[in-house]
């Protein structure tokens, strides 16, 4: 087994398991790139095409675990959850995406995102 494999394999102890999974790390992507505006529930449910069971089950970990930040806010007159990713989430997604990123071996602009 090369040797960066192990090490990769090692460091995914420094990733918090909880969030692997498409769903979450979706839905942390999406708020990372938005920063501190966030997005409705509703909007992340039209842009990663879930359905209310799945996004909000994943939105009430996602901030259990004190990577989003939710908050009721009044958009034409309805109230509304808007939801942003925290210092902390924004750590973690950075630490997974790297770790992923040496896993899959991409390089660059293909790991940006």
């Amino acid at each position: 087994m090369p040797d960066d494999l192990i090490a990769i394999v090692e460091e995914s102890e420094d990733v918090n398991s909880a969030l692997i999974s498409r769903v979450r790390l979706e839905i942390l992507w999406a708020l990372s790139e938005l920063g501190e505006d966030g997005a409705t529930a509703r909007q992340l449910k039209a842009g990663l095409n879930l359905s209310d069971g799945v996004l909000y089950a994943n939105l009430k970990k996602l901030v259990e675990m004190g990577y989003l930040r939710s908050e009721k806010v009044t958009i034409e007159g309805k109230e509304l959850d808007l939801y942003a990713i925290t210092p902390e989430g924004l750590a973690e997604w950075r630490r997974v995406r790297g770790w992923l990123c040496k896993l899959l071996g991409c390089e660059g602009d293909t790991c940006e995102r």
